[in-house]
This record gives C-alpha cells, sequence and structure tokens, in this order.
C-alpha cells in the first residue's frame, strides 16, 4: 500500500501554470505542527496498521523503490506527503511496477501528475468557479471552509466533514469509466476521492490534501476523515513507507537529478560548498606537504692517501728518521697500486711502468721517475732532508692525480 499526500505535479493535464492558492504555508510535513502540516496524521499513523510504525523516505520513489528491497513484494503502505508531485518517467514506472505486484499506492493531492495519469488511465481536471453557498470565504486569510463527502454506504451518515482550509476545486474529469470507483466527492459533490485498479493492486487518489493536515484534523471529529481514508488500506501492511522528498520540490525533475542540484540551487548552500573547497585547496597547497627534517649534505669522501702522506709528514718532523719514513711511504705507495690498479710490485719494469701509466691516466715520464725513486729507497736507508722532501712531494702528486 502507497500514500502520497501532496498538492499538484508536473503536468496536471495542462494546469501547470495555475497559480497556487497557499503558498509556503501548507508544508505537508511530518514535523511541521503548524496549521498546514502533517505533525498529527504521521504520529497516528501507526493506530492505523496495528502497531506497524511508518518508515521515513527521504529520495525519490524510483531510487526508494530500486534500492528497498521490501517494496517489491506484496501488502506494503508508502506515503508521500507533498504540495505537489513532480514525476519523472523513472517515477511513473517504478510506481506502476509496484502497484502491479499487489501493493496499493495511495496520493493526497491537488494536482496530479500527466505521466501518472498515462500510467493509471484517468483524468482530472479543475473544477469551475461558480460559488457554492458551503464555501464561506475568510476575507483576511483567503481561505474558506474545505467540506469532505464519503460515498460509501457502510461509513454511516456522519461521513461529511468541514473545517478552514484552501479549497481545492480538482476533480475526476471521467467518473462513469466503468473501471474507477468513487469513494468520495468535495463540497460541489464533483468526486475527489476515488480508485483505479492496476494489475494486482490499486490506486487511490485524494483530490483534498487538507484532510491531511494539523488543522483539519483537530477540528470537530475530523480525525474520522483520516480512518475512512484509511479503511481502504490493508490492516496488516508487510511495510509502510511515509515520504519526505516530494513536498520539497518546486518543479519538474529530471531523471539525472541528484543531491547535489538540490544543494546547489539554493545560493547560501552553493557558497558554503565553495568556501569549503577553495579551504581544502588552501590547506593542501600550504599544509599538505611532506614534513621532515633536512637532510644535512653528505660530506665529499677524503683520500685516505693523501692523509697518510701528510701524517707521514708530520712524523719526519718529529722523529728525523727520513730512511724509515721513505721505506714507509714505499710500502703504502705500493700497496695502493696492488688495491686499485692490480698491478704486481713484486718485479718493476718497463712494462710496470707502461701499465701504471696507463691505468692511473699519468704520464709515463712522470711514473717512471717516481719508480726509480721507489727502487733508489729500497737500496739504501742514508736518505737526506732534500731527496726525502722530493720523494714525498712526488708522491702525493701521484695520489692527488691519481684516477
Amino acid at each position: 500500500m502507497l500514500i502520497i499526500i501532496g498538492a499538484n505535479t508536473r503536468g496536471g493535464g495542462g494546469h501547470a501554470e495555475e497559480t497556487r492558492l497557499h503558498p509556503g504555508l501548507a508544508t505537508y510535513s511530518s514535523r511541521d505542527k503548524a496549521p498546514f502540516g502533517s505533525y498529527v496524521p504521521f504520529k497516528v499513523m501507526e493506530n492505523f496498521f496495528q502497531g506497524t510504525k511508518p518508515k521515513t523516505a527521504t529520495r525519490s520513489f524510483a531510487r526508494t523503490y530500486a534500492n528497498t528491497s521490501g517494496l517489491k513484494g506484496q501488502n506494503n503502505a508508502y506515503i508521500i506527503v507533498a504540495e505537489r508531485l513532480w514525476l519523472t518517467e523513472a517515477d511513473a514506472q517504478a510506481m506502476s511496477s509496484y502497484v502491479q505486484d499487489g501493493n496499493k499506492l495511495f496520493l493526497a493531492i491537488e494536482e496530479t501528475d500527466s505521466l501518472l495519469e498515462s500510467t493509471f488511465g484517468f483524468k482530472v481536471k479543475r473544477g469551475t468557479s461558480v460559488p457554492v453557498p458551503i464555501v464561506l470565504v475568510n476575507k483576511t486569510s483567503g481561505d474558506s471552509i474545505v467540506t469532505q463527502h464519503f460515498s460509501n454506504p457502510h461509513f454511516g451518515a456522519d461521513t461529511t466533514f468541514t473545517a478552514r482550509g484552501f479549497t481545492q476545486n480538482r476533480h475526476l474529469a471521467s467518473p462513469d469509466s466503468g473501471i474507477i470507483t468513487i469513494l468520495g466527492t468535495n463540497a460541489r459533490h464533483q468526486p475527489n476521492f476515488f480508485r483505479v485498479p492496476h494489475g494486482n493492486g490499486q490506486l487511490i487518489v485524494m483530490l483534498n490534501p487538507m484532510t491531511w493536515t494539523n488543522y483539519f484534523l483537530m477540528k470537530k471529529n475530523n480525525i474520522r476523515a483520516l480512518e475512512l481514508q484509511m479503511s481502504y488500506l490493508p490492516e496488516f501492511p508487510l511495510n509502510v513507507y511515509w515520504d519526505e522528498y516530494y513536498k520539497h520540490l518546486y518543479g519538474p525533475q529530471r531523471d539525472d537529478f541528484s543531491d547535489w542540484q538540490v544543494l546547489l540551487k539554493h545560493s547560501s548552500l552553493r557558497w558554503a560548498l565553495i568556501l569549503a573547497l577553495v579551504l581544502l585547496l588552501l590547506y593542501i597547497l600550504f599544509e599538505g606537504k611532506r614534513r621532515q627534517r633536512l637532510i644535512p649534505p653528505k660530506p665529499v669522501l677524503a683520500n685516505t692517501s693523501l692523509d697518510f702522506a701528510e701524517t707521514l709528514g708530520r712524523l719526519y718532523y718529529l722523529h728525523h728518521n727520513n730512511g724509515n719514513l721513505a721505506n714507509k711511504m714505499t710500502q703504502h705507495l705500493l700497496e695502493y697500486i696492488r688495491q686499485n690498479y692490480y698491478l704486481n710490485t713484486g718485479a718493476i719494469s718497463g712494462e710496470f711502468v707502461t701499465a701504471l701509466s696507463r691505468k692511473s691516466g699519468q704520464p709515463r715520464e712522470f711514473i717512471e721517475q717516481l719508480m726509480g725513486m721507489v727502487m733508489e729507497v729500497k737500496l739504501t736507508d742514508n736518505i737526506s732532508d732534500e731527496q726525502l722532501q722530493h720523494y714525498y712531494n712526488s708522491i702525493y702528486q701521484f695520489y692527488l692525480k691519481a684516477k
């Protein structure tokens, strides 16, 4: 069972251009306790269904139907409270499938949607403006006495209910179709409450949504008007849904309608989203950088051979043992050649000099002169200061230019 309470819809059989009678006053919201809100019917709804509490739906019928497995069964109730019912083709198709499966769709609206009418095969038109004595107009507020009759003879004699509100004169255009059942009439005795069979279920339309407002139901014994309407719905439905989506629509939907459209159509929300995006961008630019301590520069690797040569030079001035220092410099030089150039230093020959010159990248004459000093140091222990200084400088230059 599906109940939709609202005002008018998109197509309306050519009546979409009509001026709204009560703009901004009739909200039909389940949280609105104002005269034309629907807080009272929402709160008493579970009493009509033996304790089954209505579930609130906040998306279009097509999306709710697609994402709710319980609606694809039988014996469900879906309640939509809205001023206007703007449908998409997806909504109309989903409602058709829903009703065909054995559920009931109840609409309380001022003006039906053209898609809805073509889907379920009925036509609604606007009533004439001929005054009726029972309608008493309030000159200060623009409202009048709303009247609703119920046609079922089993309801008893007290089936006419009245209260101050906004008169809706729309009614069924072809009441004698043989398929549609008339359930009630307005003050002019025009059918405004009717039932349309569809598949295994039924569509029930109430063109007087004032009967679902707080003010109307709290007057006299008017709560019975709601009871009479609920009597056409199952007493033990599997699920009951109350819609809070369509009452907030003020224009036709598109099939690609999204929640972003609702946010962006309001200037304050649109600017709030823009500001949030700008702040997020600034945060990413200035606060989102990777934070870490500065990596100190890697020190240049020292030439240990040069350090050793300088150390030997300092030892020379401390101990003045020229022969010993020269031999140590020779041993270190030959070890350096073996490790870096992979040459055998056991026999220093012309071939050795040529190979060392090629691998070290230094002139052959310089290498030949240096190896001559090496042989001289090996053969004598008596080395003068000048010889040691020259030998040290030659080895230093070799280390410095070695590749």
